[in-house]
């Protein structure tokens, strides 16, 4: 299997204070009467959708479709090198990619455009090559920006991993605010699990590697939001080497 490889809603709480009372009346009136407050209706909890029926595979092979049907989604991930926290869409991706003690850049991706500044420790990291806190500009072609470019793992709306190893299918549990479909792979002797909502849409919501620090955890949310990637201005070519 390829591996390269979360919401509660608040309750709000109406509160009478002294500095509301020239807009509600909370107490009850001398006569003993009072008006009730009207409250906009709770959306309705989404309903079990299932997919804890299926065996494991198909529920991860289904979470891996959702999740690229949706079009576009917010991915966070943190391992042991490197943590990110970026917008994805087939064609755009935009965020922060922090390489830990090596420095961290900013990215944006627009069709085949990659975009990307580096702060002042990345740049050292490359001798320099790249200016610090400048946009720089290049495509795949280039081998630099094509190692920038590939944290946006962007194939999982083109291409939706699917399973290839055996995997276990745990009991449902919660994950913020969620009840999902734990389902297990081992790799190299240690537990990787995705979580996939059990209600509503089927979505992979999640990745747990607590046990697994090099493969790192993963959040999903914002499905179906617009990334929103801009192109960056005052932008220079990147080094061809």
């Amino acid at each position: 299997m390829n591996n390269s490889t979360a919401r509660r809603l608040p309750l709000a709480a109406l509160a009478c204070t002294a500095v509301l009372l020239t807009l509600t009346a909370c107490n009850n009136d001398s006569a003993g009467t009072s008006k009730s407050t009207e409250q906009a209706p709770m959306a309705p909890p989404a309903k079990a959708n299932g997919i804890e029926e299926l065996p494991a595979a198909d529920i991860y092979n289904k979470a891996m479709r959702t999740n690229a049907e949706a079009g576009s989604f917010r991915e966070r991930m943190d391992r042991s090198d490197a943590g990110t926290d970026l917008r994805l869409s087939a064609t755009e991706c935009t965020g922060t990619v922090d390489k830990k003690q090596r420095g961290s850049f900013e990215i944006v991706v627009k069709g085949s455009d990659i975009f990307a500044k580096l702060d002042q420790t990345l740049a050292k990291e490359l001798d320099n090559q790249v200016p610090d806190a400048q946009w720089i500009h290049g495509t795949r072609d280039n081998a630099l920006m094509k190692a920038l470019a590939s944290y946006c793992h962007q194939e999982q709306f083109t291409h939706p991993y699917t399973a290839s190893t055996t995997m276990t299918k745990k009991a449902i549990r919660e994950t913020g605010g969620h009840r999902a479909v734990p389902v297990e792979l081992v790799s190299g002797g240690k537990p990787m699990t995705y979580l996939v909502s059990a209600d509503g849409t089927s979505n992979l919501l999640s990745v747990d590697s607590s046990d697994n620090t090099e493969a790192g955890d993963i959040t999903y949310s914002d499905f179906g939001k617009p990334v929103g990637a801009t192109t960056p201005t005052n932008v220079v070519e990147a080094p061809s080497h």
